[in-house]
Order: structure tokens, then C-alpha cells, then sequence
């Protein structure tokens, strides 16, 4: 009676789709097992940092052989974690066990994931328990997480600035962060990195800034990583960026470019120097200037007084009558030393006494231009007397400058120790930069002394290219044949030969590739 009861009340096609589906879906006649997971989904409490909760779902076999569960994974979420007691297990039909996961919170707010039970059930091999749980915790948020700078021209480049946020319910407190790149990002946190440990209110934040600056064809990815109490650990956010060169470019030179050229005269007021060289002083001078007109862009001051102020002002091309000028103050004295001391026998410290002075509003303004040759000329019987040596000066020399190569030292000394003392500091410094030196024991100096004006002409093989040029890509030939001995000044935009001598109707050429305009 019970089995007819059974075959009215349910139909046959119904058993037997169940069947062929749960028990046997390849059609094959045999039984399966068939897999069930109660409850479908565990919802857990708010927590803080530290705390954990653990809650549990049955695995049941209702299918009708035995259930060979493989493994249980997180499929999604880094803030649960399987327990077990066992993660791989049988269970014949009828037969159930539990899983336990524990949820620690990794983020403020929701946090979801699913577990994943892996089985042989033929119709739900990876049967899902859906996960949700609630964190009252500290949250980093850096934005972007991710930018891309896309390709720039070299030495274009941009900036990003990266907002570090706390999204969470608690205090945030940033211990540290470290910046890697290949160079061409940096990181500006000069000034936050102070500030360390920085604590961060819920919705407070900080900001900094990357830069890229490329200097070569090339990509790059920097990567921020900041270290804090936000319980995920580590958080990262990274920039992207790409070099490329602009156009190649050749240019051929037989002759060198205009230099400017900013000379300053300093000369030694002892008794004995303007007892003795007076007349050679005034005699050269007018050589001296003759000279210096040859130089198509050249600029002059003489410095005599302490105070390192230029006696009259500064002298051009255009000045009526600068051989006059030059005499007429070549004795000038006083002006009150601003270094605290009379600089007559110290004139290389006079010298860099003067390039202080070249600043916006002080009195030797306007005198420094960039990209020229600063020629220094000293006149002395007496050796160089400065607190400092000869090194030093010209290394202060050179933070006026373009390079150190943009500085030269001419002397007019005792050079072998015949008529006085002998001019150590001015011969040092003269030959250190490839200045001139004229004897100063030779009563006839003064008409030499257009040969330190020859020299300032000839002294420097500056080329100006026609382009901003990218400094690593610059190739220079001489004759055909490739020099590295070369410089190149961003400033004035040229190459300067250092080596091999230049002379006339050589062939210098010069290949690079241009800067981008920024």
C-alpha cells in the first residue's frame, strides 16, 4: 500500500530526473553522492584590531554514495581563515561533520569573502558558504593606488601627489614608508617625514608628492610602501613612467661659437706694487682693452677696494672710453671691507668677495650671465695672502659659474722668486684652470699684458648648438675622430672642447638629441 501510495504521489518522470541529476548525471546507472552546506552564508560580529570570531557550517552528503571532500579554501577574502578541525574528509550518505572559520577583521567596514568546499559531487564541485564580517579598525587608503605618467619627452616630466587617508573607525598611526624607483620617480617627503609616527584620525589625511624626471629612454615604476597599525600590514601604491629622446641633430662647426665672457681685474694696492708698477699698469691697459674687442661679447669690472664693489661700474663694448675708465680707477682704496679686513694682498678671497656681490640689488649686479666665461686677472708683487687656499676659492668660484670649467685665473706675479716673493696661490690658481701668467719682475710686462686678453679669445672652443641638447645622448668628433674629453653647458646650451686642441679649420661635430620643450 505504501509503495503505490509513493508511485501516485510522486510522479515517475519527477524521480527519475532526480535521480539521473543528483545520483547518476552521466546517465550511467550508478549512485552519486550529492553535497549540502547549512547554513549557506555566515554573517559575523564587528570587531576590533586583534579580535577574532569563529562560526561554523555542516557539510551533509545526501546523495547516495560516498562524498570525497578534497580540500576547503578561501576562495575570496583575506580576512577569514579555514579551521577545519579537518579540511579533507569522507562522509558517507547520511553523514555530516562541521568546518569552522575564523573572520579577523583586514578593513573598516564590510568585510566580505566565500569559502569554497571541494568535492567529487559530480553537480556542485565547489559548493560556496558566503562570508561577511563587520572591522571597527584603522584603514589606509592611498590615492591613487595606481599612475600611470604615460611617455615624456626628456627632461619633461610631471608630478603626482599621493593623499594618504585613514577610511577606517579607529586611529591610524603611520610608522614609516620607503620609496623605490630606478631614479626617475622620487618621492618629496621632506615634510612629513618629520612628523614620524604621523597618527590619522577616521577621514584625516597626508599628502606628498612623486616627481618624475626621466634622464634616459626608458621606463620606470616607483612603488610607495607605508608601514602602520591598518591590519592588512604593508599597503603599496605605485607610478609609472617613460623617457624617450626627442629629435636627433648634427652640427658641424670649423669655428668656435661666441663666448660671453665676464672679466674681472683685481689689483694688489701694497706700497711696494703701486711704487713699482704704476707705469706698467697704465701702459698695458689700453693693449689689455685693445685685445678685448676682439671678444664679440665681453663685459669688465675692476676690483680694488675692499668692499669688493667694481670701481665704476660695469664695462661692455659699448662703454665710451674703458681703457680710460680702467686707469683712472686702477688705485682706487677703501669702501669698507664687508668681510671685517683689508683684502690688498688676498685678492682671490677679494675675487669671490665680488661674486657675492652679483645678486639682485647688490653692487656688482648684473655682472654674472649665464652660460660666460668668468676670467679673473690678479696683479700682485706679493704671494696670495687669503685665509683659504687656492682650491677653495676656485670652488667658490664655480657655484657662480656653470661648471668649474667655466672659470679661468690669468696672473700677473713673480713667477720664479727674482724680484720679491714669489706669487704662490695666483700661479697655482692660474695653472689649475689654464689661465696666463705674465712675470711681473719684467719691466716690460705691461705691454704684455694684451696677451691675457689674446688668451681669454683663445682660451675656450665653445660651440652653441641651435637646440636644447640632452646631455647623455651628446657625441662630439673632431676631424672624424670622437672625443670624450668634452662639456656640455645646459646654461649656455654649448660644447666645450676640452681635448684635442682646436685649430683652425678643424671640423668639430656634434650629434644629440634634443630636449623636450617643457
Amino acid at each position: 500500500m505504501r509503495n503505490w501510495i509513493w508511485i501516485v504521489a510522486v510522479p515517475a518522470w519527477v524521480g527519475c530526473s532526480d535521480y539521473n541529476i543528483k545520483n547518476d548525471p552521466d546517465g550511467a546507472g550508478g549512485p552519486a553522492p550529492d553535497i549540502v552546506v547549512d547554513p549557506g552564508s555566515l554573517v559575523y560580529s564587528e570587531l576590533r584590531s586583534g579580535e577574532e570570531e569563529v562560526q561554523t557550517f555542516t557539510v551533509r552528503n545526501v546523495g547516495e554514495s560516498t562524498l570525497n571532500v578534497s580540500d576547503i579554501v578561501i576562495g575570496s577574502g583575506l580576512a577569514f581563515t579555514v579551521l577545519g578541525p579537518e579540511i579533507e574528509f569522507d562522509l558517507e550518505p547520511e553523514e555530516e561533520t562541521t568546518v569552522d572559520v575564523a573572520f579577523s577583521p583586514m578593513g573598516a567596514d564590510d568585510n566580505y569573502g566565500q569559502v569554497l568546499v571541494l568535492s567529487d559531487d559530480p553537480d556542485t564541485p565547489e559548493a560556496p558558504v558566503d562570508l561577511l564580517g563587520y572591522g571597527a579598525v584603522p584603514e589606509l587608503q592611498i590615492t591613487p593606488d595606481s599612475y600611470v605618467f604615460g611617455e615624456s619627452l626628456i627632461p619633461c616630466g610631471g608630478e603626482v601627489e599621493l593623499t594618504l587617508t585613514n577610511v577606517g573607525s579607529e586611529d591610524l598611526i603611520i610608522s614609516d614608508w620607503d620609496y623605490r624607483s630606478a631614479g626617475f620617480l622620487t618621492l618629496d617627503d621632506s615634510m612629513l617625514r618629520p612628523e614620524l609616527p604621523i597618527t590619522l584620525a577616521p577621514n584625516e589625511s597626508r599628502a606628498m608628492t612623486v616627481y618624475f624626471s626621466p634622464t634616459d629612454a626608458g621606463a620606470d615604476t616607483g612603488i610607495l610602501s607605508v608601514t602602520s597599525n591598518d591590519p592588512r600590514g604593508v599597503v603599496e601604491a605605485d607610478q609609472n613612467g617613460e623617457g624617450s629622446f626627442g629629435d636627433e641633430e648634427t652640427e658641424t662647426f670649423t669655428q668656435p661659437g661666441v663666448v660671453p665672457v665676464d672679466v674681472m681685474m683685481l689689483i694688489d694696492h701694497s706700497g711696494s706694487m703701486e711704487g713699482a708698477n704704476t707705469n706698467d699698469v697704465e701702459t698695458g691697459i689700453p693693449a689689455f682693452v685693445q685685445e678685448l674687442r676682439q671678444v664679440a661679447d665681453w663685459q669688465m669690472i675692476q676690483v680694488t677696494r675692499e668692499d669688493g664693489c667694481a670701481n665704476g661700474g660695469i664695462m661692455t663694448p659699448t662703454t665710451p672710453n674703458p681703457e680710460q675708465l680702467l686707469i683712472d680707477h686702477a688705485w682706487d682704496a677703501g669702501g669698507g671691507g664687508v668681510l671685517g679686513g683689508y683684502l690688498t694682498e688676498a685678492l682671490l678671497e677679494l675675487a669671490s668677495d665680488a661674486l657675492d656681490q652679483t645678486g639682485p640689488g647688490q653692487c656688482n649686479q648684473g655682472f654674472l650671465r649665464p652660460g660666460a666665461l668668468l676670467h679673473i686677472i690678479t696683479i700682485s708683487d706679493e704671494p696670495e695672502q687669503s685665509g683659504n687656499s687656492y682650491v677653495h676659492w676656485l670652488g667658490q668660484y664655480s657655484n657662480h659659474v656653470a661648471g668649474p670649467e667655466f672659470v679661468r685665473v690669468s696672473a700677473v706675479v713673480d713667477v720664479n722668486n727674482t724680484c720679491g716673493d714669489l706669487g704662490t696661490g695666483y700661479i697655482d690658481a692660474a695653472n689649475a684652470t689654464g689661465g696666463s701668467l705674465l712675470n711681473i719682475c719684467n719691466s716690460n710686462w705691461g705691454t704684455q699684458f694684451g696677451d691675457i686678453a689674446s688668451e681669454i679669445l683663445d682660451g675656450i672652443r665653445t660651440y652653441n648648438l641651435s637646440d636644447p641638447a640632452i646631455p647623455g645622448t651628446i657625441v662630439v668628433t673632431v676631424n672624424g675622430v670622437p672625443t670624450t674629453d668634452f662639456t656640455y653647458s645646459a646654461a649656455g646650451n654649448s660644447v666645450t672642447v676640452n681635448n684635442p686642441p682646436i685649430g683652425d679649420g678643424d671640423v668639430v661635430e656634434v650629434t644629440y638629441n634634443v630636449a623636450g620643450e617643457c
